[in-house]
């Protein structure tokens, strides 16, 4: 009897197979310097948004700072400017008053009510020659007006005893100011109005200082707001340097999912070759065994019994080849389809896991 023909399996196509086993189906890890550069970028921004929120407090302190500045430097010269309008109205009643006894003096034709108030008012402030030329001028009518309201006091006190008489008048007319000469001139206390004097000056140099302080305040805000700005900037420059990165290892995952997408296809396709290989090795053997029963079954004649033997026994090698032959590309078939079902479904993965944890694409 004849042996059989032995097939070989093609080599190339279980080769094929085993490494399909031995291909890694995990997406590419990112580098370990990008995964370096990835974790110190991170730290970089944290320290960045550190550094823009001491900034933001910063510029909130500085406003602050610079709303009471301000504040107290519009009291301040809210103030000085009260009081440079009533120095100046001082100065102008105190001037009026010089002009009007001045206009007065000549013929003392100032009526006595008004002679005492305007000495009066004359002698509160300190001596300068303006003010005591006009209380000088306005001696010789004092004389008169003493003799005028020594007689209406008189006669207003006309019922008291002589001496209680003589008395209260004396006490009236040195309550008038007429009792005593207003020559020589005595100085008052108060200081000649609308003159500067040593505590305006220091109003004035309060204030200027006061002024300098809203400047320091506005310029720390400018500071202030200029490094929150230079923050806000490192901020962004680390945030677009991490998307550079993610982009990259993006970029890095779509080729592999590419890749594994093409080798979805070729694997498909050895399965789909490998298929219809193993069909064709089941449709012979299945046709050979059918050839063998009718062999055997008598359907098919043959001259001698020696030619139908034969004829059996080669019906029956036939199909056990192709059976043979069929089972490695059906295995081959499966692993490949296998695999590359496997590689379709990662190449169209929609959740992956990132260096940032799970990462969703829609």
């Amino acid at each position: 009897m004849p042996r059989p023909r032995r097939h070989a399996i093609p080599a190339s196509l279980v080769a094929l197979a085993l490494a399909a086993g031995a291909c890694r189906l995990a997406p590419p890890a990112m580098p370990g310097k990008d995964l370096q550069a990835h974790a110190e970028e991170e730290a970089t921004g944290r320290a960045m948004r550190a550094a823009e929120a001491e900034a933001g407090e910063a510029v909130r302190k500085a406003r602050e700072a610079e709303d009471a500045a301000a504040a107290g430097l519009r009291a301040a010269e809210s103030g000085a400017d009260a009081d440079a309008g009533a120095r100046q109205r001082d100065g102008e009643r105190y001037a009026q008053a010089i002009a009007e006894a001045r206009a007065g003096a000549p013929g003392c034709t100032l009526e006595v009510e008004r002679l005492i108030a305007l000495r009066r008012q004359l002698a509160e402030y300190v001596s300068e020659p303006a003010r005591d030329a006009a209380i000088a001028g306005l001696e010789p009518c004092r004389k008169a007006a003493l003799k005028l309201r020594r007689k209406h006091h008189e006669a207003a006190l006309r019922d008291l005893p002589r001496g209680a008489a003589r008395d209260a008048v004396a006490a009236a007319l040195r309550d008038d100011g007429l009792a005593d000469p207003w020559v020589p001139v005595q100085s008052g206390a108060l200081p000649t109005p609308g003159r500067k004097t040593s505590s305006a000056d220091a109003d004035e140099a309060a204030l200027a200082k006061l002024r300098g302080e809203a400047t320091a305040a506005a310029q720390a805000v400018d500071a202030a707001e200029a490094d929150l700005a230079r923050a806000r900037q490192g901020v962004a420059a680390s945030e677009a340097r991490l998307v550079q990165l993610d982009e990259a290892d993006r970029a890095r995952e779509q080729a592999w999912r590419g890749e594994m997408q093409r080798s979805a296809n070729r694997y498909l396709a050895v399965a789909g070759a490998a298929g219809v290989a193993a069909l064709v090795g089941l449709g012979v053997g299945f046709f050979f065994i059918a050839r063998g029963d009718a062999i055997e079954s008598g359907k098919k004649s043959f001259s001698t019994r020696a030619e139908r033997d034969e004829a059996a026994r080669h019906a029956r090698t036939s199909s056990l080849i192709g059976f043979v032959v069929a089972l490695p590309f059906a295995v081959i078939g499966v692993v490949a389809a296998h695999y590359g079902l496997r590689r379709q479904a990662l190449g169209k993965q929609r959740i992956a896991a990132g260096p940032g944890g799970l990462m969703i694409r829609f």
